[in-house]
């Protein structure tokens, strides 16, 4: 499916259901697994079917159900892989947020969204942004404290609310939104 000039599926895939998204550049073909959660045969035979070359592995953040499909993944395909600093040990490349990652023309940049654990990233690209557990359509994720969830809300303030209103939301459960939606009927950020 092409979606704001981009090549992306939603895989839902693991023992505790996660969305992972394979986002691709239609003319390079290189793309990046967002959330692996698991790994399906539906995810390989796209890959063949579209012809990508799939060589980046995003991980919104550590907890199991994002992870859980990492070592398929890593074993598959020759990937480099990102999460932030200290979220999964087993990562090419650890991230503080405000990094950019080039995939063929596409550019995807690193934006922090801690709260739900301590270096949780969302990653962006124009029109699109995938938010892991730190922002789901109408709600946000838990946090382990007060002091956490306020800080995980002035992050997604700061990062996500700053992208235009039309930019579309790929939460880790649940469905699609956009940031206008969320940023004016959440409640979470009244």
């Amino acid at each position: 499916m092409m979606i704001n000039g981009l090549i992306l599926k939603r895989f839902t895939v693991g023992s505790f259901p996660v969305n992972g998204y394979l986002v691709a550049d239609p003319v390079t073909r290189v793309g990046a697994f967002i959330d692996p959660g698991g790994f399906s045969k539906e995810i390989d035979a796209f890959v063949k079917e579209q012809k990508i070359l799939l060589q980046y592995l995003f991980v919104t953040h550590g907890h199991w159900d994002h992870t859980e499909g990492f070592a398929e993944f890593t074993s598959r395909y020759q990937v480099q892989s990102y999460a932030g600093e200290g979220e999964i040990h087993a990562v090419s490349h650890s991230l503080r947020g405000g990094e950019v990652i080039e995939a063929g023309h596409l550019r995807f940049h690193a934006l922090p969204t801690p709260g739900r654990t301590p270096c949780g990233i969302s990653y962006s690209v124009p029109g699109c942004v995938f938010t892991g557990d730190a922002l789901f359509c109408g709600t946000a994720g838990s946090a382990g404290s007060l002091k956490e969830a306020k800080r995980q809300i002035d992050h997604i303030r700061r990062h996500i609310f700053s992208l235009p209103d039309e930019t579309m939301v790929f939460p880790a459960h649940g469905p699609m939104t956009t940031v206008g939606i969320e940023k004016y009927a959440n409640p979470f950020f009244r």
